[in-house]
């Protein structure tokens, strides 16, 4: 199954790199895509700006950079954590 966000993209970052507290390996941060997106309330009453962050692989960076401020399409897998679903880019 695919499943594709469409957004507009409002900022491109690097997450700080990751260090294993009990083994001591540190692996490189992850380039993050930044969404602003409305989510329409129940009943009529209004909507929310949810801010929402898809990890991607370095090697498909380059495919963003020139492109906040514009909508855009990633292709996503999703897990569930903590009782929310995540999206990370492939």
């Amino acid at each position: 199954m695919e499943i594709v966000v469409r957004g507009k993209l409002n900022n491109i970052f690097k997450r700080p790199d990751f260090v294993n507290k009990e083994t001591g390996e540190t692996k490189p941060g992850k380039f993050q895509l930044e969404f602003v997106t409305q989510k329409e309330l129940t009943k009529g009453a209004g909507y929310q700006t949810v801010v929402e962050h898809i990890s991607i692989p370095d090697v498909v960076y380059p495919s963003f950079k020139d492109k906040i401020g514009k909508d855009v399409e990633v292709s996503v897998n999703a897990i569930a954590s903590k009782g929310r679903v995540i999206f990370y880019g492939v």
